[in-house]
């Protein structure tokens, strides 16, 4: 789910942002609602997200981590948990919209300064994306997790994927009108054939455990975007 060149990253501090806002998705904190917290009162709900964060990682499972997990890791009461949230749904909810907004401000504005180089930002991109990944296997996998035993987050995972396939769409139909790339190829099947490649490569990579050597893969995986893109290699990629 890499973006070869994105926009500037957004702030930090905008929880939730309006990244993964989908009418279609379960419920979460309207904005008033969160506006009319104090200060005490949004650190207390960011620590019952980080909390939920580390309890879900360490049972490795969605299922079997529970609110009296989630307490327990955060040192809160099960009144502040319900102060904040509805149910242990609605948490999790919010803990994957801030996974991916992480994941999406890590990948923004990386490759700014390779210029008019596509192999360059390509390369850029696929490295950015897969440290990203690798830092957010554990909860990434839980989300797989939920989406697969419940239908009720198969939208929010659906929904995390296409925020970076629309990206790709941008960069590449921009590219394809300035003559920079294959112009017969779609560039909205290829966002979608390119994004799932890394993704599955990733979860391969770093959830399975199959032992990629990191330089070779990442060549590779440069390569294979770039033909299947059909850019005009003038760099040598690192072997």
């Amino acid at each position: 789910m890499p973006q070869a060149e994105g926009a500037e990253p957004e702030s930090a501090e905008a929880r939730p942002s309006p990244l993964l806002t989908d009418p279609e998705l379960p419920p979460s904190r309207s904005e008033d609602a969160l506006s009319a917290l104090s200060p005490k009162g949004l650190r207390t709900r960011q620590r019952l997200i980080d909390g939920a964060r580390r309890a879900f990682e360490k049972s490795g499972s969605y299922a079997d981590t529970r609110i009296s997990d989630i307490v327990e890791e955060t040192g809160c009461a099960y009144g502040t948990f319900y102060t904040y949230f509805d149910t242990k749904e609605q948490l999790f909810y919010e803990l994957a919209v801030d996974v991916a907004n992480e994941m999406y401000r890590e990948n923004a504005s990386r490759a700014r300064a390779y210029g008019e180089d596509l192999v360059a930002r390509i390369d850029s991109g696929l490295r950015q994306f897969l440290r990203s990944y690798r830092e957010h296997a554990a909860i990434l996998m839980i989300i797989d997790q939920a989406a697969a035993l419940y239908p009720d987050f198969r939208g929010l995972r659906r929904r995390i994927r296409d925020v970076f396939v629309e990206r790709n769409v941008a960069n590449f139909e921009r590219w394809s009108e300035d003559g920079w790339f294959d112009p017969a190829i779609d560039p909205v099947v290829a966002a979608h054939a390119l994004v799932s490649m890394i993704d599955n490569f990733s979860y391969l990579w770093f959830v399975l455990g199959e032992p990629f050597e990191e330089e070779k893969a990442l060549a590779t995986l440069t390569r294979l975007w770039t033909n299947a893109l059909a850019v005009p290699v003038t760099e040598t990629v690192a072997d």
